[in-house]
């Protein structure tokens, strides 16, 4: 069980933090922060403009797909999962994409390195990284939220969830899901306090309110093999749950709704008719009547509209790009998120580069140049 801080408060339900009113040196309107090994990339969302990195202050170059970020509400503050410690040499150059994940535990440390997953907050107003906060566990560090209060932070280690409240950096203790439950992905459940877990083979609901997990639900799929945090959403009216993966006898791409409320599983789509296809991160469109569906196999983007389900239209081929050989990444999509208004979608690359998507027209705007070996991406409103 997820435990309480030593004074005594709930890490799910601390008093809120004093407001700060110091002027802001983050760019104006929604800004999307894209994390990658070792900085956070602010990109202006409305003009595609891409800021100054935020170093990241950890040692070594963590495992591609080894690190996630979120923001809180107001936008004030980011939150990165990730290690410190790696061994440059696990990621250097080049990563090409792995056989898709069924149950590891995440990439275990080389024999004699000292590896700790830690937390690192990010204050937006001032555009500085603070000192990263040690959390207990070890494999991957795949996934983070901030629960809606602001300062109270979800991580992935491994196979255990821990909380930690950013405002005093004290780390509570860890919800355990089980061994081979390595956490790939989470969603909050906007209406309840309800998170949902995202593991090989099954989702967990986890209730925050008790710091309880709920019993496994059995979903058939595998996770993508680009450890995309963003393999799971939840609907903006809390009802259905999407998550993504490879299954099936062929083992092609899958989208499973599930319904929130109660855990029933529902007929899944595919995209099969299209070839094989690793979906890598789903998000909810931004007119909230579709889904995006990053494949990681193809490069593609899988359109997929809610009142039309089982029968996906064509998907949308991402741009080609060459790059230097000695950029990291994977090379393929690893994630996509919905802008607010009438911003479009994004898509990270997986190498450099954000590039702007427009579902209505599906057309792509030029890519907006980003830190190196991108993986995940967030959206906030300026704090």
């Amino acid at each position: 069980m997820v435990g309480a801080v030593a004074c005594g408060c709930s890490l799910f339900s601390p008093p809120a933090a004093a407001p700060d009113h110091d002027a802001s040196l983050a760019p104006p309107g929604p800004i999307g922060y894209v994390v990658c090994p070792d900085a956070v990339t602010p990109v202006e969302l409305a003009n595609h403009t891409a800021e100054a990195d935020i170093p990241l202050p950890i040692s070594g170059t963590p495992v591609l797909g080894d690190f996630a970020i979120a923001t809180s509400p107001d936008g004030r503050w980011a939150y990165v999962v990730t290690s410190d410690g790696v061994s440059s040499s696990r990621s250097a150059g080049a990563t090409t994409v792995p056989p898709a994940t069924t149950g590891s535990s995440g990439a275990a440390p080389p024999s004699g390195v000292s590896v700790q997953n830690v937390v690192i907050p990010i204050n937006l107003v001032t555009q500085l990284a603070e000192a990263p906060i040690k959390i207990p566990g070890q494999g991957g560090t795949h996934a983070i939220v901030v629960m809606p209060g602001g300062r109270i932070v979800l991580a992935a280690s491994g196979s255990s969830i821990v909380p930690v409240n950013a405002a005093t950096r004290q780390v509570g203790t860890p919800l355990q899901l089980g061994s081979g439950r390595t956490v790939f992905g989470m969603a909050l459940d906007p209406r309840s306090p309800t998170l949902f877990a995202l593991v090989a083979g099954g989702v967990v609901p986890v209730d925050t309110a008790n710091a309880t997990a709920g019993v496994l639900i059995p979903t058939g799929l595998s996770v993508s093999s680009v450890y995309s945090p963003h393999g799971i959403v939840v609907t903006g009216n809390g009802a259905t749950v999407y998550m993504v993966g490879q299954g099936g006898s062929d083992y092609g791409g899958r989208v499973l709704p599930i319904v929130a409320a109660t855990g029933a599983t529902l007929a899944m789509t595919g995209f099969d008719k299209f070839g094989i296809s690793d979906p890598a991160a789903v998000a909810i469109d931004p007119t909230g009547t579709g889904l995006l569906v990053a494949d990681a196999a193809n490069n593609w983007i899988n359109p997929v509209p809610l009142d039309d389900f089982s029968d996906p239209p064509d998907p949308v081929r991402l741009p080609q790009r060459t790059r230097d050989s000695s950029t990291p990444g994977t090379g393929h999509p690893t994630d996509v998120v919905s802008g607010p208004g009438h911003t479009g979608a994004f898509v990270v690359d997986g190498f450099s580069v954000v590039l702007p998507y427009q579902p209505a027209t599906q057309t792509f705007s030029p890519a907006i140049p980003v830190c190196s070996g991108a993986s995940s991406m967030t959206v906030a409103p300026a704090p």
